[in-house]
Order: C-alpha cells, then sequence, then structure tokens
C-alpha cells in the first residue's frame, strides 16, 4: 500500500468517465476528452484500425460494454486523421436541453425515433436515403474536399428534396412517413440526366428504389481530394418499450439499418470510394430480431466485431482489468503524476470482501465497462479525503446502491422480450430466495408465490420456467454450477455467459450474481466478511 508521501492520488480525484458515454462529449472541461482518449483501451479481439481501414463496419455487445465509446474513440482519430466525419445518435430519453447541449458542443446530430412508422415491415430504403441525405449534406459543407462534378451537384440537390422544410429533431418521423407509399416526387432532372427543356422540370412520381438507383448512378462520379475518408457513425439505436407495437416497430427499424449500412457500405467497396457507415446494437436487441436472421448473422460475422472484456484463454490478462488500470493511470497522468507500475497493488487491498482485487473487478462487474464506472466512480466519490486504497470500507458504502442500478441495467435487458409488469415478477420470484438453486426449486417458488400473484399467475401460462431462467443467464443475472455451490464458493468454479460461455445446461445449478445480492435481499457484502442479511 502506499502513501500520499509517495505521490499517489487519493481516490476523490480518479476519475472514471461517466456511466452514459454520451455524456462524455458534452463536457466543457478538455481534460474529460483527454482522459476519454488517455484511457481508452481495445477490447479483447477488436481492433480500431478494421473499422478505420473499412474491413469492419458493425460493432455489438451488452448494454454497457463500451459501444459508444469505441465509436466515439473512431471519430476523434479520424478526425485527428483529416478525415469528414459526422456522428448520429438517436434518442428517446433525451431531454431537449440535454439534446441541445449534446448538438451544440459535440457536433452530434441527435435525432427523435418517436412517431416513426414502419411500411409494410421493411424501412431498408428509408435508412438509405436517411444516409445518402447526411453524406450529401457532409459533401456540401466541405465542396474543396471533392473534384466538382455536375453529377454530385445533383446528388446533393435530388437528397435536399426528401428534406425541405424540415428540421432535424422530426427528421426521420416525417421521412418514414413521407416514404410510407414507396414513391415520391421530383423534378425530372434530378433522375434522368437526358431530358432537355421544360420536360426537365417536370415533377413526377418516382419509386424510392429507383431514387436510390440514381443516387448510386451519381456517385460513381464522385472524387474525393482530401486526406483520409469520408465517414458517417450511427450510435446504437434505443428501443422502446411503451408498448408492444412500438417495440416491434423499433425491431424492424434495427434490423434494417443494418441491412442498409451494409448495402451503402458494399457499394463504395465496389466503386473504390472512402466512404464509410458505421454502426452498433445491443446483443439482447439483436437476440430479439426476426427474420431475414441468415442476413443479419452473415452482416455481423463477416462484417461485424462483438465488443468482449473477458480473457479469451485461461491465464490470460483480462481486458477489463487493463481498462481499470488505463483510467486510473490516465488520472494520474492529468494530475502531473507518473502513472503507476503496479496499479492493482499500489491502489487496492490484497483482500476486498473475500476476493483478491482482480478477481473482485470480474466478479462483481461483469466484466462491463459500465459496471467499472457505476462501482468504482461512485467509491471514489464517496472516499473520505484520506482514503487513498479501495477496500472493503470504502466498496460497502455504494454497495446497495451499485446492486440496485445494476439490476435496473438487468432490467433493461430483459425489456427486449417481457413487459414491466413480468419484469417485476421475475424480481419478485428472485427476492429473499436463494444464492443458488436448481430449476425445480426455481419452479416450486414460483408457483408459490403466483398464489397471491395474478401476473406471476398468467407467466406460468405464457413462458416456462425453463425458458425465463436461460433468459436470466443469458443477461448474467444466473450463472451455472456443476456441482452444488457452498455459500461462500466464488464463481470461477462456474460457468458465466459474460466469460463467453453460452452453453445452457438446465440440469445445472444456477447462482445468482453476487453483485445483485443486495437488492435481491439475498445477503450484503460487507467489509472484510461475506455477510448473510
Amino acid at each position: 500500500m502506499s502513501s500520499f508521501a509517495e505521490k499517489q492520488l487519493p481516490l476523490r480525484r480518479l476519475r472514471f468517465g461517466n456511466v452514459d458515454a454520451r455524456y462524455e462529449v458534452t463536457s466543457r472541461d478538455p481534460k474529460d476528452e483527454e482522459h476519454f482518449r488517455t484511457s481508452f483501451v481495445e477490447p479483447a479481439g477488436m481492433n480500431v484500425e478494421e473499422f478505420i481501414d473499412g474491413h469492419r463496419f458493425f460493432v455489438h455487445g451488452a448494454k454497457g460494454s463500451g459501444k459508444t465509446s469505441l465509436l466515439r474513440f473512431i471519430e476523434l482519430k479520424v478526425t485527428d486523421q483529416k478525415s469528414l466525419s459526422k456522428f448520429i445518435s438517436f434518442a428517446t430519453e433525451i431531454s431537449d436541453p440535454e439534446r441541445e447541449k449534446i448538438c451544440r458542443i459535440s457536433g452530434i446530430d441527435v435525432y427523435e425515433q418517436d412517431g416513426v412508422e414502419v411500411s409494410n415491415n421493411n424501412a431498408v430504403e428509408m435508412w438509405m436515403i436517411f444516409i445518402l441525405r447526411h453524406l450529401g449534406r457532409l459533401i456540401e459543407e466541405n465542396r474543396s474536399n471533392f473534384t466538382s462534378h455536375k453529377s454530385i451537384s445533383v446528388f446533393c440537390e435530388l437528397m435536399k428534396k426528401f428534406y425541405d422544410g424540415e428540421d432535424n429533431k422530426g427528421l426521420l418521423r416525417w421521412l418514414s412517413t413521407a416514404l410510407k407509399t414507396g414513391r415520391y416526387k421530383f423534378k425530372s432532372k434530378y433522375l434522368d440526366a437526358s431530358l432537355k427543356g421544360p420536360e426537365k422540370e417536370e415533377e413526377r412520381e418516382y419509386p424510392v428504389s429507383y431514387v436510390i438507383e440514381q443516387s448510386f448512378r451519381l456517385l460513381r462520379d464522385l472524387g474525393w481530394e482530401g486526406i483520409g475518408g469520408l465517414y458517417v457513425i450511427f450510435d446504437e439505436l434505443n428501443l422502446s418499450f411503451a408498448s408492444k407495437a412500438a417495440h416491434k416497430r423499433d425491431i424492424i427499424l434495427i434490423r434494417d439499418l443494418i441491412i442498409a449500412i451494409d448495402r451503402l457500405n458494399m457499394f463504395f467497396v465496389s466503386e473504390r470510394k472512402p466512404v464509410y457507415i458505421l454502426g452498433s446494437a445491443r446483443s439482447e436487441v439483436l437476440h430479439a430480431l426476426n427474420a431475414p436472421t441468415h442476413e443479419i448473422n452473415k452482416i455481423l460475422a463477416d462484417r461485424g466485431r462483438e465488443l468482449r472484456w473477458f480473457a479469451s484463454t485461461a491465464g490470460a490478462e483480462w481486458p477489463i482489468i487493463k481498462l481499470l488500470e488505463s483510467k486510473i493511470k490516465a488520472s494520474e497522468k492529468l494530475a502531473g503524476l507518473k502513472p503507476s507500475d503496479g496499479v492493482m497493488e499500489r491502489y487496492f487491498y490484497r483482500d476486498i470482501i473475500g476476493f483478491g482485487p482482480r478477481d473482485f473487478v470480474v466478479e462483481t462487474t461483469w466484466c462491463n465497462p459500465r459496471d467499472i464506472v457505476s462501482l468504482f466512480g461512485e467509491a471514489a466519490a464517496h472516499a473520505l479525503p484520506n482514503e487513498a486504497v479501495f477496500g472493503g470500507p470504502v466498496i460497502a458504502r455504494v454497495m446497495e446502491q451499485y446492486s440496485t442500478a445494476a439490476w435496473r441495467e438487468k432490467a433493461e435487458e430483459l425489456s427486449v422480450e417481457y413487459a414491466p409488469q413480468e419484469i417485476q415478477s421475475i424480481k419478485k420470484m428472485l427476492l429473499n430466495f436463494a444464492r443458488h438453486f436448481k430449476l425445480l426449486a426455481f419452479e416450486k417458488n414460483w408457483r408459490n408465490k403466483a398464489e397471491n400473484d395474478p401476473t406471476m399467475t398468467m407467466m406460468l401460462s405464457k413462458f416456462k420456467p425453463s425458458k425465463i431462467i436461460e433468459d436470466l443467464y443469458r443477461i448474467g443475472v444466473l450463472g451455472q454450477s456443476s456441482k452444488e455451490p457452498t455459500e461462500h464458493a466464488q464463481s470461477f468454479n462456474q460457468h458465466w455467459a459474460y466469460r463467453g460461455d453460452n452453453t445452457f445446461d438446465i440440469s445445472s445449478w444456477l447462482v445468482v450474481h453476487k453483485a445483485l445480492w443486495p437488492e435481491l435481499r439475498l445477503g450484503k457484502l460487507r467489509a472484510g466478511v461475506d455477510e448473510r442479511g
């Protein structure tokens, strides 16, 4: 353990970033961006250059796994390389003042998705037009970087015709409605170069598919004279859980955005144009996508990467530990100190609530960057002025708060498939139940509690208990063990989906994740001792 005399930062001065990476880009403090850049760590199996070079264009991972951070880092890096970029975010939960702040400070276009209509269960063409318009705007705003050509001027004018009189905030909703019939009115000069005279100025209805086809024809003459390339980057689309209809709509929107991004990238690859469209999606959303699953799976396998923060081989260094160390080292650097060589030994006690520091991090955070920020960021904020080392007392102050936040995150992942009252019933089932159990005990306890709960009774007819358990395993609420765990057994003898083990065995023992014990009233993790209740 080190002291302040050895120039160690007090815990209160450590930076861990924001729980939601969107807000890392809205700060007026340049040190926030410097810390973000300095502390960035590539997840396991991830290479940022693959995305910059256009070999990969889609990233997917669990909620809070760092998708926004990765895309934002890519945008900063390509901008440093003199590329042009546009970062596009979708928001259903961002207030107007927050939206304006994000747009003003960060140059990010933020679009509402409420009220978006999906015609004939297909929004691919809507997304293609939406992306092409952003490309047209990027070209218009940076004319000096492009070879002057009539085709490109016509393309930019053509794209603007979809947007006349529409402000950014309602644009997506308007576009989906405008394309509902699959046809749109344009002056003929935009779509038929051979026309001359009065006929050229006539307005005719054209199929949207034909407009896209002609846009591709025009873009073949795109000449880029700048350094680097053009990047249009989509942050993940939010799912709406207001109703089943809205949820189904958003599933289609996400599926078709992936397809649209793929088709546009394939066009620019075939034409050897330095235009790159990047995007992201949550793993749970992808799991819920409907047909065409084959096309989506092929896109993700060939052109995507999954964000992972667990060790790929036994005994390997855990990427999530590297991330935690990097955030602390970046904090030291910002404070003018030499970054520590042994961060875990310097800032952590050897025993934290019965764990070594590395094991504690892996056991309590699901190897998830957002949980690192949530747990250690709050612990640092609540540290006493003279505390310089993470230990049981520091962690215990925020463990219940962290457990509540962790359940809220898991509940949102469940909401991809379950209604709010159904998620509440799942929580009721787990409350005061057991730290580990088998399927039969789970089913028996559910039936007992269902006697006085109509929603739990309804769920018995709608879902098999085995399905609920498998869903809880997939998102990390539950792990598996081949033999009955002891009350204090560490989960390194167990199997967890967040560590890459996706094989589910319904006959195994089920184990509740330790970080959720306080919220589910299964016992508190206290300083120096693992106590129950």
